[in-house]
């Protein structure tokens, strides 16, 4: 018998659900509506396999799929980790009445959600008005695919000129994709344009106070977002927090940025949000607040998909550092099991249960535990490994070793406020207070030396030796992200300067930026870096072709 033909043959589905009954009614309505490629899985674990390894255009997922992942947190994760296509649907199921309210909140909104009992009409619904949309958007969403940015935001501008039913979604489009390409002042423009149409539009008001804030303008990024959280409703919206936090930590208050995370928590709890503050409160010496959000987190994600290492790795040091070593030394010895093979896992381990065994009143032990700590240390760097194993080293005496990997640290990252909150906390931990000035400042000093050396040669115009010194510089501390942007703009310079477009150099500065991209994800920083490169190249190209 031949199958039926519909607008929606050609989506290859996957539903996601531990009830078989539920599965097979699904899978009818499915095929009802002339959707024969369907995958099924039960659990969160097995759908992300299926995820990973096929592209689906439309997934029905359970909330409630009575596992140790719920269907929000497994939609959250794929698109945390950019799993999901642009042009996947996601639809999720559920019978709980206030999900709207609690999907309104989060960071990541399903394409439609249903409630149970749905029908193969209410998918169906869904779907034509889903599709009708992602075909009207499709050139915009095949530029952002092909990551062409520039190109997406022409397309933009020509869906704007018609002014049809679709006209704000793309305007939201348009600002989103100039706030990627670094151009906050052009974002701004449109967001304004939005604003005016509707003066009380959330996610226009939000943009606006994204673009202040990469543009550096703190202080008018937090007061927008403020407005917003203060309005009706508005704090629901938790992004806007996020706005609030990054600006008052970008201006050097990092209590009251954790005040702001702790505000988001409790409008949704997830384990994203109380990971984020637990981290804050730590660094913030908050043991108490940063002992009760690791647990939540450690709790709420014990064998799922979106378990994380460090989030046991930094439950147990701040046990450590609460003087509670045996529930540490617990905590390691169960996460040896959660998270075998993991040498991301083990190393670090190895760290804080030097720690707590010096704590407990095992010295002998510890000194065993820190030399194998030490020996699968790859390489000092400006994070929570590095710090936990000085940490180690300095409370089993090696003091001169200690305070050595905590300058290292600082010289790794030396714009990283984090990193510095991180080790003036374990210096002062260990009693070593009257040594952090010395150490973040002097290990800073020597960085912005090299720095400022390259800087001086480059206003010299000897461009060939700045570069060398500012390579030399990335070659020693290839994670350095102050570093990486000096020389990613002193190698666009050197391009600007000589008017040529050097191959070589200009891939020198893709891997920067890559690498840039990587340490320092969605900062406008390295935007705005990348927007100088794209200019530069751009410039050159047509500057080449004119020639010609």
């Amino acid at each position: 018998m031949a199958t039926i033909q519909t607008p929606y043959s050609h989506l290859h589905a996957l539903i996601i659900d531990d009830m078989s009954v539920q599965q097979t009614t699904l899978r009818g309505q499915l095929a009802s509506l002339g959707i024969h490629k369907i995958d099924q899985a039960t659990t969160a674990d097995e759908a992300l396999r299926l995820v990973k390894s096929r592209p689906y255009g439309l997934i029905l997922c359970d909330y409630n799929l009575n596992s140790k992942t719920d269907g929000q947190q497994f939609f959250e994760h794929l698109r945390d980790n950019d799993l999901l296509p642009p042009d996947c649907l996601f639809f999720m199921i559920t019978a709980e009445g206030g999900y709207a309210s609690v999907a309104a909140a989060t960071e990541h909104k399903p394409d439609a959600y249903l409630l149970k009992p749905i029908t193969a009409a209410d998918i169906g619904e869904r779907l034509k008005l889903m599709l009708e949309k992602r075909q009207a958007l499709l050139p915009i969403t095949q530029r952002l695919r092909r990551h062409d940015l520039p190109g997406a935001v022409s397309e933009c501008d020509a869906m704007l000129a018609k002014k049809d039913r679709w006209f704000m979604q793309v305007l939201q489009m348009k600002g989103q994709t100039q706030l990627q390409l670094g151009r906050h002042e052009e974002a701004k423009g449109v967001y304004r344009q939005a604003l005016d149409v509707r003066g009380d539009l959330v996610w226009a008001q939000l943009g606006m106070a994204r673009a202040h804030k990469a543009a550096g303008q703190f202080e008018q990024a937090r007061q927008i977002a403020t407005d917003i959280i203060q309005s009706r409703d508005g704090d629901k919206h938790v992004a806007a927090y996020d706005v609030v936090a990054e600006s008052l930590e970008a201006q050097g208050d990092m209590a009251g940025a954790l005040w702001v995370l702790r505000d988001a928590a409790a409008v949704v709890p997830s384990a994203r949000r109380h990971r984020l503050v637990g981290e804050s409160a730590y660094r913030n010496g908050d043991l108490d607040a940063a002992k009760d959000s690791f647990q939540m987190v450690t709790k709420a994600t014990k064998g799922s998909v979106i378990a994380q290492a460090q989030d046991t790795l930094s439950l147990a040091q701040t046990l450590v550092d609460r003087g509670e070593a045996k529930d540490a030394l617990g905590l390691l010895a169960e996460g040896n099991t959660l998270h075998k093979n993991n040498p991301a896992f083990d190393n670090v381990a190895l760290a804080i249960k030097a720690q707590a065994q010096v704590q407990a009143g095992d010295p002998d032990g510890a000194l065993q535990t820190v030399q194998k700590a030490r020996e699968t240390m790859r390489k000092a760097k400006a994070d929570f490994a590095t710090v936990a194993l000085a940490k180690a080293e300095l409370m089993t005496g090696h003091e001169v070793a200690g305070l050595a990997l905590m300058e290292k640290a600082v010289a790794s990252d030396h714009e990283n406020p984090r990193v510095k909150q991180l080790i003036g906390k374990a210096l002062s931990d260990t009693g070593h207070e009257d040594k952090i000035a010395k150490i973040i400042e002097a290990a800073a000093a020597g960085l912005e030396s090299r720095v400022k050396d390259a800087k001086t040669l480059f206003r010299d115009s000897r461009i060939d030796e700045a570069l060398s010194a500012i390579e030399s510089a990335v070659h020693d501390y290839p994670e350095n992200t102050g570093v990486l942007l000096q020389a990613a703009q002193m190698n666009c310079l050197s391009l600007r300067l000589k008017k040529e477009l050097n191959p070589a150099v200009v891939e020198r500065v893709r891997l920067y930026l890559t690498r840039l991209d990587k340490l320092m994800p969605a900062s406008d920083r390295v935007t705005q870096m990348q927007r100088y490169f794209r200019e530069t190249v751009g410039a050159l190209t047509e500057a080449a072709k004119a020639s010609a």
